[in-house]
């Protein structure tokens, strides 16, 4: 309803009634209105027309005889009728011979017209009536033909249509008045009729609108309509009735609050268990379909609620079995209920220890799942599936085993080749030139013994620290880069990295030891991979961020694939499979751990015989 519509009873009856009564009124009124403009204006055709007629019936011999002068006294006369505006006679050619205007003020007036003015005659020859509206006044125009045998000229009268916009006005006002007195009599009149039927309807509004505290008292009776009376009597027994009802609630409330009040704190308690749990949960009614999963289960799952709830323990477990990975794929909720049964039968249900398995969900990301199940004997509750999230467990035993296994494939080598000749050395008597090179040989496998375990080592106390034990300074880069490139030992025979600094001057905040082995293990692998005679360059970079600055390292070396480009940074990882470059296969992992604990980046840009382009991006700040 809108809001300007009143809302009582009352008030709608007396603006339905008053509405009703305009429109009736008002349609009353456009129909008299067009009746008396049709008479009217009938009556003024008539009237012109025959002034008209008479015109040009008189002023036939005066233009014969070309006596202007009869016909001003003629157009003179006739203009002093009441209701003429403007009365001419013009020749064929349409030339004004005669012009009379009539003002109610002033009389009547002859116009002298310019005798260039012509009249605008209508095409046909017949009198013709028009209506114009000049200078604001309303006029009925007659064109009346003047002929002697032929067309001599032509009559024209203008008549005003005033009479009509006065009868208009007329009945408007008058419509007007009787539908304001109509609205003010009905409304006066509903007023005094429902005047008692709305106050016992009032009464009876206020009494149901209180009915909910009424407290089993009654409403008292006015002689009213029998409807309302009725409606009154209604109201009492239902006041009646619901204290009653009130009563015998309050009885049962008072049991049911203490017993509410409890069930409610360990609902909020296991509320908050299961929603806070990083473990998942998912539990059946006792028809064995899925009535609860927790969120922390719909995120290791990716599952919806909705697309789980109500299922059954079939359709659930081959559900949860399609984003399995083999061989560690769910059994089935069936078959890890027939594990647990195979315990004791003396042993009560709820108390036999949980079935566990293993399984590897592959999506929405991968993830190892101990999953287990409980039995139970609630009423509402079958059983109870819970998941723990062990993939970081899973990877940490995962990673060691691999690392054990690469460190002692990488140290087998080189210990190999130490037990090798050694022995040969021991069993055999070598001329000296024979014997110094299996000591090189000794020597430089020992070498790359004692590399590979300081860099373990390096590695692992990098990993265990997590960059608690840098030493964050405020770092002039260009600085940092000149020292690096004094200190660094290029090979035999190989030109020192050439040094690319910026025109502005440049601040980084990092350890200034970390960075410096970093660089040099870069600066390592840039000659180790490069031929002889190649230069390696170092440039300062100033990025369009503000925030960061990079230090890019470019060689003219072997250069990498696409595939060998995504593996940089693993631990024992070589570029080079043939052995002919000596190296742990440790120098990236350790630049990308060092980089990323001080928040930045390795960027790295290869292709096969084109050398490679490492950047190393860190943080940057102003001076």
């Amino acid at each position: 309803m809108m809001k300007w519509a009143p809302r009582r009873l009352q008030s709608q009856l007396m603006l339905l009634t008053a509405s009703a009564l305009v429109v009736t009124i008002v349609l009353h009124a456009a129909y008299t209105l067009h009746e008396q403009t049709e008479i009217s204006r009938g009556s003024i055709e008539n009237q012109a027309n025959a002034m008209a007629r008479s015109l040009a019936i008189a002023s036939t011999n005066p233009m014969v005889l070309g006596a202007l002068d009869t016909l001003d006294e003629l157009l003179e006369r006739s203009a002093d009728f009441p209701d003429v505006l403007e009365l001419r006679i013009g020749d064929a050619k349409g030339r004004v011979l005669s012009h009379f205007r009539h003002d109610p003020d002033r009389g009547v007036k002859r116009v002298i017209d310019a005798i260039s003015a012509r009249l605008a005659p209508p095409v046909s020859t017949s009198p013709t009536f028009q209506s114009a509206r000049i200078d604001g006044q309303g006029r009925m125009v007659v064109w009346y033909p003047v002929r002697a045998g032929s067309l001599l000229g032509w009559v024209r009268v203008d008549f005003s249509m005033a009479a009509t916009e006065n009868i208009r006005r007329r009945i408007w006002l008058s419509t007007l008045i009787v539908a304001a007195f109509s609205m003010v009599a009905s409304s006066v009149l509903l007023l005094l009729f429902l005047r008692r039927p709305m106050r016992a309807l009032e009464r009876a509004r206020k009494f149901a609108v209180t009915l909910g505290h009424s407290d089993g008292k009654l409403l008292m009776q006015i002689p009213a309509p029998i409807e309302i009376e009725d409606m009154e009597t209604a109201l009492n027994y239902a006041s009646l009735s619901l204290h009653e009802q009130r009563q015998k609630l309050a009885a049962n409330i008072e049991s049911l609050q203490a017993n509410e009040a409890v069930i409610l704190d360990r609902t909020e308690q296991l509320n908050a268990i299961f929603i806070l749990s990083p473990d998942g949960f998912v539990s059946f009614d006792r028809g064995n379909c899925v009535k609860y999963a927790n969120p922390a289960f719909l995120r290791m799952s990716g599952f919806a609620e909705s697309d789980i709830l109500g299922l059954d323990e079939a359709a659930f477990s081959a559900q949860l079995a399609q984003g399995c990975v083999s061989p560690n794929l769910f059994p089935g909720v069936a078959a890890l209920r027939g594990a647990q049964r195979l315990d004791p039968v003396d042993t009560p249900v709820d108390a036999r220890p949980a079935t566990r398995k293993l399984i590897e969900l592959a999506s929405p990301q991968q993830r190892f799942l101990d999953v287990g199940l409980r039995l139970s004997l609630a009423t509402t509750v079958s059983q109870i599936l819970y998941f723990r999230d062990v993939t970081h467990e899973t990877e940490v035993d995962r990673l060691k085993s691999e690392f054990l296994a690469t460190a002692a494939h990488e140290l087998r080598t080189p210990m190999a080749s130490i037990f090798g000749f050694s022995e040969l050395l021991l069993m055999e008597d070598f001329d000296a030139a024979t014997q110094r090179e299996f000591l090189e040989t000794i020597h430089n496998n020992s070498q790359l013994m004692a590399n590979l375990i300081n860099e373990l080592l390096d590695l692992a106390r990098i990993e265990a620290r997590r960059g608690k034990d840098f030493k964050i300074e405020h770092l002039d880069a260009a600085v940092i880069l000149q020292e690096i490139i004094a200190g660094f030992k290029a090979p035999a025979q190989r030109m020192s990295p050439i040094l690319h600094l910026g025109v502005a001057p440049c601040w980084l905040r990092g350890d200034r030891g970390k960075l410096t082995q970093a660089v040099n293990n870069v600066l390592s692998n840039a000659y180790k991979y490069s031929p002889e005679g190649s230069s390696v360059e170092v440039t300062l970079l100033q990025s369009f961020d503000p925030a960061r600055a990079g230090i890019r390292i470019v060689d003219q070396g072997i250069g990498m694939t696409q595939a060998q480009l995504e593996r940089v940074g693993e631990r024992f990882y070589r570029a080079d499979t043939s052995g002919s470059v000596l190296g742990t296969g440790l120098g990236m992992s350790i630049v990308k751990e060092i980089l990323q604990l001080h928040g930045g980046q390795v960027a790295i840009d290869s292709l096969p015989g084109l050398g490679t382009s490492v950047t190393l991006w860190l943080p940057a700040e102003d001076s």
